[in-house]
């Protein structure tokens, strides 16, 4: 039996509808991948592509892309789709698409591609929109302007979901499908004279190179139809291999392809240029190298004014700034890369630039040198300003200052002539003195204190006064330093005894009096009229004072520490109670038998003698301390 059944007409025009569905995704993910070449961004996936066209931002971009002059960035609306994702379509958004449209007219694709504005915006005709896409490939890619547009036609799948919706999109708005093979065809014959003369010139270049004579290869590239500029008669050989070789690598790539265009074969007319710029460039680096071989300075001015180099800013009064800057950075590169090769066209450009400012910074500097040996001062500002030797800021109103210091830097120096560095250094200096003297003179102490990069150390108080001193004249570098150190010696001090004070506080912290005394009789720390005898006093009241301001403090920090102020005074009240001690001692005379507190109470109480409380507790303190002294003489025996 017959297993093979034919398909009805319906099922037949199914499946024909539906292989339509499945091209035009081809179509549309065809034209994403090359709009994403293009701009450098991703894009929709094929099924919401054609949504995502409807505001004309991408189109837009497309048109910047190749015609920035009629699409400038700042005319695309909603550039980044906030005010689409947030409100949807705007009426403005068909400016973007109306930008797109211009822009293939000024690159010159012919209109019968362009679509209508409501074709894209009001979705009446998107595969319209693509197809045009897809022409404007195929001719920026003739031109040389842009990367070729892939055939993906059974190298993508859909899934069957995908494919259906399509086809009730394409049915419900009852369009005509454009034939996208025929694009090429139909860009041919809508070319212009001009445009068709050029194709038929790039023809027979690419048919000359192929036969490989290069006297046909010559004709064919002076032919004006081709517009090709900066040709030269003694480097044709080289076009002609260069292309030839160009030429065979493009066919062999397109030799896979299928239905493929002419121009996946054939070299395009921007190819062409591109090949014969490359060759004239390195054809001029080599003649720059022979003029830098021989140090032939006219040799080498002629070689940089090649027009195919085209340096900037090239200036023929610079001949010898242009051979010994280009000379060194020759030697170098053969230093670092170990070879001889010439130097390429953006170093060449580097050497000159940088040749430029040399030759520049040279002549401003012998005009400062010049302004220094006259007389005025605004002159010698004026010098100091230039860019030309990107000086440190210059302030205008100390003009007398900066003339008067550097013309003594001047004479001082054994050519008569500052160089460069010194200058700079010197600016710098006498910049950083302006400023300290104009905040000096108007009490600002913000802005003297980021004039020195320090706001606490006392400088402006003591500087100040030492402007007070010398009147309405600016402060030299030499005064300013004096003060400085100065200042500097009194911080130091204050350092150094904030130290000894730290090694005071750790003494009672550690209950040790000679290593209390030891701290004390340290020549930074400060305190007067320590005596070691002392020693145990003053630990007693350190500790005290210590233990009364953890107290009061709001965090009550058991570790608050002393300061030099409640040092000295333990320090004062502790002598003061030895002195007293020892001042009662010397007026109360005990006989010898009275040798301990019980019998200097037993013969109190004999004698009745009537004695206030404050005396009687002194002279028992007295007698205590009497009592120990005897202890300690006798060695601790009893």
């Amino acid at each position: 039996m017959d297993t093979y059944e034919r398909l009805t007409a319906e099922q037949m025009d199914e499946q024909r509808i539906q292989n339509v569905a499945y091209q035009y995704l081809c179509r549309l993910e065809e034209a994403k991948r090359w709009m994403e070449a293009c701009l450098g961004e991703e894009l929709p996936a094929p099924t919401e592509l054609e949504e995502a066209l409807r505001n004309g931002v991408i189109l837009a971009k497309l048109g910047h892309r190749f015609a920035p002059s009629t699409v400038p960035q700042k005319k695309i609306y909603d550039p980044e789709q906030l005010r689409y994702q947030a409100v949807g379509l705007q009426f403005r958004h068909t400016d973007n698409i109306n930008h797109w449209r211009n822009a293939m007219t000024a690159l010159g694709l012919p209109a019968i591609f362009h679509p209508e504005t409501t074709d894209v915006y009001d979705k009446k005709n998107m595969p319209r929109a693509v197809y045009c896409i897809h022409a404007l490939s195929l001719y920026l890619y003739r031109l040389g302007l842009a990367p070729q547009i892939h055939d993906l036609y059974g190298k993508v799948k859909f899934t069957e979901e995908e494919i259906n919706n399509m086809k009730l999109e394409l049915d419900k708005y009852g369009i005509q499908m454009p034939a996208f093979n025929k694009i090429g065809g139909i860009l041919a014959n809508e070319l212009s004279v001009d445009e068709a003369a050029v194709h038929a010139a790039v023809v027979a270049i690419n048919e000359a190179v192929d036969q490989g004579d290069v006297g046909v290869t010559a004709v064919a590239l002076r032919n004006p139809a081709a517009l090709l500029t900066d040709l030269q008669e003694a480097l044709m050989s080289v076009y002609q291999e260069i292309l030839q070789r160009a030429r065979r690598r493009k066919a062999e790539r397109a030799a896979v392809a299928e239905d493929k265009d002419m121009y996946e074969e054939y070299l395009t007319q921007r190819e062409i240029q591109d090949h014969i710029s490359a060759v004239n460039v390195r054809a001029a680096v080599e003649q720059v190298d022979e003029a830098l071989d021989v140090a032939n300075e006219l040799a080498l001015l002629s070689a940089l004014q090649l027009p195919c180099l085209a340096l900037r800013g090239l200036r023929t009064d610079n001949g010898p700034w242009y051979l010994d800057q280009l000379t060194a950075d020759r030697q170098q590169k053969a230093q670092n890369q170990g070879s001889v090769d010439p130097l390429e066209h953006e170093e060449l450009q580097e050497g000159v630039t940088a040749a430029n400012q040399e030759a520049q910074m040279v002549a401003a500097l012998q005009s400062v040198n010049a302004a220094l040996r006259g007389n005025d001062p605004r002159r010698t500002v004026s010098c100091l300003m230039t860019s030309d030797l990107q000086l440190p800021e210059v302030f205008p109103f100390a003009a007398t200052f900066y003339h008067r210091e550097l013309q003594l830097l001047q004479r001082q120096t054994a050519q008569g002539e500052l160089q460069e560095e010194e200058l700079f250094v010197a600016v710098e200096m006498l910049s950083a003195v302006v400023l300290i003297n104009q905040g000096l003179e108007a009490g600002h102490l913000q802005q003297f204190s980021s004039s020195l990069v320090s706001s606490s150390a006392g400088y402006f108080e003591t500087l100040a006064g030492v402007k007070q001193q010398v009147g309405r004249d600016l402060l030299t570098w030499n005064q300013l330093q004096e003060g400085i150190a100065a200042v500097n010696g009194s911080a130091q001090d204050e350092q150094q005894q904030l130290l000894a004070v730290s090694l005071i506080n750790k003494a009672v912290m550690s209950g040790d009096p000679q290593r209390l005394i030891s701290a004390l009789l340290l020549p930074s720390c400060g305190v007067d009229e320590v005596s070691p005898a002392n020693a145990c006093k003053y630990l007693t009241l350190l500790s005290q004072a210590r233990q009364i301001k953890a107290q009061v403090t709001v965090s009550r920090d058991p570790g608050a520490e002393l300061w030099l102020a409640d040092i000295q005074e333990a320090v004062r009240m502790a002598n003061q109670q030895s002195q007293r001690a020892l001042k009662c001692e010397s007026q109360i005379h005990l006989p010898a038998q009275v040798t301990t507190p019980v019998q200097f109470l037993s013969m109190w109480v004999r004698n009745d003698q009537r004695l206030d409380r404050h005396r009687l507790c002194l002279m028992i303190f007295v007698i205590i301390a009497t009592h120990l002294r005897r202890f300690v003489s006798d060695g601790g025996r009893l």
